[in-house]
């Protein structure tokens, strides 16, 4: 029972890295959209959890690091998806006329966690064989995967297209980040 849910655990993750709008199609059609954020709290879990492991390796306190480090970085990452999910929504819905809800946005984009498994790898990498180099690239290609993915759960739910949800996802945000920046730069 447990290895058949392991299983169709690792399916749905090639899943969703591999064609995730198909994915996102038979998600909504299953009123599915819930494992979105499930599976985004597992994978920052497990990520936190294996930073704490790096760090308690570092400092020698062994069990409070590991356990602190997942739900710390858990906490973060569920603000940073709610205030990207709400960023989007809001670009979607009211600069391209999308027609989807905030809290479908925000658990179809917790799908975009996907691509930390190979933050994970990089992270096994760094720590087992010392690659800087590898395990950055790995990193970048992971951020690349999930405002990808990101930008599929955000076509998915507004049906504006996958050029508008990429604008959505981070091209309007960051030209709104690099202004606020070149503000506060002026004004220094």
């Amino acid at each position: 029972m447990i290895l058949k849910k392991m299983m169709n655990f690792s399916k749905d993750l090639l899943r969703v890295m591999i064609s995730p709008e198909e994915t996102f199609k038979v998600v909504k059609d299953k009123n599915l959209e819930n494992q979105g954020l499930y599976f985004y709290i597992f994978m920052y879990a497990f990520l936190g959890f294996m930073l704490g492991g790096v760090a308690s390796a570092i400092t020698g306190v062994w069990i409070i690091f590991p356990i602190a480090f997942a739900v710390i970085v858990t906490v973060i990452a569920l603000v940073k998806l709610i205030i990207w999910a709400i960023v989007s929504h809001i670009v979607a819905v009211f600069v391209f006329k999308g027609k989807g809800s905030l809290e479908s946005t925000i658990k179809l984009m917790g799908f975009s966690a996907a691509p930390f498994i190979l933050g994970i790898f990089a992270l096994m990498t760094l720590i087992l064989a010392g690659t800087f180099f590898t395990s950055t690239m790995l990193f970048t290609i992971m951020y690349i995967w999930a405002i990808i993915i990101g930008s599929a759960a955000v076509n998915i739910e507004h049906r504006i297209g996958f050029g508008r949800s990429f604008l959505s996802v981070l091209g309007i945000p960051a030209l709104i980040i690099i202004g606020l920046m070149m503000l506060v730069g002026v004004l220094q």
